[in-house]
């Protein structure tokens, strides 16, 4: 009784349900709505918000750098190359702080502390929850989790590699 109406199924799996795709479009448009229902935003505000955050989510994206086409291993980068994407992470940094002060000055007029709070601590929106992190979040290694080689015979060069004595 209390389930809610029954999933899309597949034409093809006649028994399992299809999981609908959402353009990155849609997904901005549902994340928005999920943060003003956590906001608790009357509709006035809600519409001011909702147009304002897909604003700001998109200017997030555009602050990170494209794919690279031809993506070296880990452990085939030299010295030039690993400064170079240390320098290009603190950019990256640098643009999203920009953005998110600029962003906050205009969240500011519609919401309150509180509000704010919920919008600027979630770094990476539905990624991570209070206590969960990944098992290697750009290369860092989290108590309890070992970072998995960049080689298959775990190169010498790789600064976590069984070093012989």
């Amino acid at each position: 009784m209390a389930q809610n109406a029954a999933p899309q199924v597949c034409p093809e799996k006649a028994e399992k349900p299809c999981k609908v795709k959402l353009t990155p479009e849609q997904r901005m448009e549902a994340q928005a709505q999920r943060m003003g229902k956590q906001l608790m935003l009357d509709d006035a505000k809600l519409a001011q918000f909702t147009s304002l955050y897909k604003e700001y989510l998109t200017a997030l994206k555009e602050c990170r750098p494209a794919a690279k086409e031809n993506k070296v291993k880990p452990c085939e980068r030299t010295d030039a190359q690993i400064q170079q994407d240390i320098e290009q992470r603190f950019e990256v940094r640098q643009k999203v702080l920009d953005t998110q002060k600029k962003y906050y000055a205009s969240f500011k007029k519609i919401l309150n502390a509180r509000q704010l709070e919920k919008v600027f601590s979630m770094e990476r929106p539905g990624r991570f929850h209070k206590g969960h992190f990944p098992m290697r979040h750009a290369g860092t290694v989290h108590p309890g989790h070992m970072p998995a080689p960049c080689c298959p015979n775990a190169c010498p060069a790789h600064p976590l590699a069984p070093q012989d004595k």
